[in-house]
């Protein structure tokens, strides 16, 4: 936060206090109330069952009154409880920050000021000690070798619930922050997903398992369709399970619910798309579906315009190798490519020069990440983009073409500390995500974080990755969602 910012904080930390207070009492009061409501639905839902005849068919035509009566309380019970889980997120984040600030003047870090608020409900940046710093490098360099994968599949622990974490950001809180960031449109918007570097799709589906589980999209469909076409022309496609087994993933439980979403999946390998456009019209048929996967055979660039793209991109689905190349490559294929900041303004009109809220922005760009958030450069620094992932894969630059941009023979090399700091400076704490020991580690190894945190010199030199590693941040401007990340950073508390 920038000076000025903080000594306009200061000046009005008395007024400001007791708006939140107000506001605090407003949000717990309703809080009570909807819980009150919810157990009124529980106990009629409740009475209805015991009324139910046992061994009832349910095939006359009370009975069927019955039925669509229960299905409707069971319906109003889901959508009460998700509203208490949501305004519970908020309550917690209004609370949390503000006990941190009235015991910490946030100059040290330390766990109070990890939840230290400022005006508009935003985080405050922090800084880690020298022996914070230490202790976390360390750690990540034994766990690499413990199991040299662990962030190349990591856990995803700040997945969980995903969906009210979103919606608790975009309630309607009547304070400096919803005014400052969310618009008309964004109140009402679905939820808007950009899978970047689609490839067979199991991001896009695991976030439509997350947020709509009820439509049935999940990793899990998804790998079933994948075979069903692979069956079909007579071919097998090289990890049509996923590099990480996306399709073992563990799957929403709640099997039922619905919501609006829009997930755009750019994948510039005309094999793959095609791929992807077969398994979306097996899985989702319904026109009037609340979620829509936008496939799109685009490249995502830090320019617009059109790239040669290596020859694996024309017949190989999946194919690791599908980057941009240089012009004059043998067998290279010409494909579109656009910015994120030139895709949302053409696809989306708004009122203002505001682009649409972006709930996560996901990058796996083969090593070109850096160019990709360059040409988000403008939803970046507008914080219009609650969450960002992206891959850091330094052994890409090192071998034979496609280089990407991480390497030492990355054209331009791009640094992770550099690129996380040019984050850090637009409003975004990024973490190296993790997968936490589990199973036979259990008891042999030390404990592990969900997350490593690098902005705010929590990381100060390139970590020694073995393999690739995955990078997760949050805007610290949508205090909640950012302070749900700080909680899994538990070894800079």
């Amino acid at each position: 936060m920038a000076p000025s910012r903080r000594i306009a904080a200061r000046r009005g930390a008395s007024s400001n206090n007791s708006k939140v207070s107000i506001i605090k009492g407003i949000f717990i009061a309703s809080l009570f109330l909807l819980v009150a409501f919810l157990i009124g639905l529980n106990y009629q839902l409740m009475t209805r069952l015991n009324e139910q005849p046992a061994g009832s068919s349910g095939e006359s035509t009370g009975g069927a009154d019955a039925k669509a009566t229960l299905t409707q309380l069971r319906k109003e019970v889901k959508t009460a409880q998700e509203k208490v889980d949501g305004m519970k997120s908020v309550v917690n984040a209004m609370i949390e920050p503000s006990k941190s600030s009235s015991e910490s003047d946030g100059s040290k870090t330390n766990s109070k000021a990890l939840s230290g608020s400022v005006a508009n409900g935003a985080l405050q940046r922090i800084t880690c000690t020298t022996d914070q710093n230490t202790r976390q490098k360390l750690r990540m360099q034994q766990r690499f070798q413990e199991w040299w994968s662990h962030s190349a599949c990591p856990d995803q622990a700040w997945m969980d619930n995903i969906h009210s974490l979103f919606s608790s950001a975009t309630l309607d809180v009547k304070n400096e922050i919803s005014r400052d960031l969310l618009s008309e449109e964004d109140k009402h918007q679905p939820f808007l997903i950009m899978d970047i570097g689609c490839n067979k799709g199991y991001t896009s589906a695991d976030f439509l398992d997350a947020i709509s589980p009820g439509t049935g999209m999940n990793p899990k469909k998804l790998v079933g369709a994948i075979r069903e076409i692979a069956k079909e022309d007579g071919v097998k496609y090289d990890r049509e399970g996923g590099v990480c087994n996306d399709a073992d993933k563990p799957l929403n439980s709640d099997t039922s619910s619905r919501r609006d979403v829009q997930v755009h999946c750019f994948e510039p390998s005309p094999a793959t798309y095609n791929m992807l456009t077969r398994a979306k019209e097996k899985l989702i048929k319904d026109p009037n579906e609340k979620v829509k996967w936008n496939i799109h055979n685009l490249g995502l660039h830090q320019v617009s315009g059109e790239m040669k793209w290596h020859s694996a991109c024309k017949t190989s689905v999946g194919n690791e190798l599908c980057g941009i190349v240089p012009d004059g490559t043998a067998d290279s294929i010409t494909v579109p490519v656009v910015t994120v900041d030139e895709f949302l303004k053409d696809t989306y009109k708004t009122s203002d020069d505001k682009l649409p809220l972006v709930h996560m922005l996901k990058v796996d760009a083969e090593g070109l990440d850096p160019a990709v958030l360059t040409g988000s450069t403008k939803l970046l620094t507008q914080n219009r983009a609650m969450m960002v992932m992206f891959e850091f894969n330094p052994g890409l630059g090192e071998g034979a073409n496609p280089h990407g941009m991480w390497g030492s023979k990355g054209k331009p090399h791009k640094d992770l500390l550099e690129v996380t700091s040019w984050l850090d400076n637009l409003g975004y704490d990024c973490y190296l995500d993790t997968r936490v020991p589990k199973g036979k580690e259990l008891g042999t190894v030390p404990e592990a974080p969900a997350l490593y945190r690098i902005s705010g010199d929590c990381l100060t030199s390139e970590p020694k990755v073995r393999g690739w590693a995955n990078v997760v941040c949050a805007s610290r401007k949508w205090g909640s969602v950012a302070w749900e990340l700080r909680k899994l950073a538990t070894m800079v508390e």
